[in-house]
């Protein structure tokens, strides 16, 4: 497992994508997705959103 198949902003921002092309909003590229996964963490970052750090653990389950 390579560190960005366990990182939880490269799914988000597949899932992103996924809505931006479902809406016809934008289509995001798949050599694209990393680059909007950077953006994501920055925007975290500049906003001072406090995230978790990557782990191997599964996310709790919430439903």
């Amino acid at each position: 497992m390579n560190a960005q198949s366990c990182d939880p902003l490269i799914e988000i921002a597949e899932q992103v994508a996924f809505c931006f092309a479902e809406r016809g909003y934008a289509f995001v590229e798949d050599d694209k997705v990393e680059a909007l996964a950077d953006t994501l963490r920055s925007f975290l970052k500049a906003a001072g959103i406090p995230v978790h750090g990557v782990s191997d653990d599964p996310p709790p389950e919430y439903w």
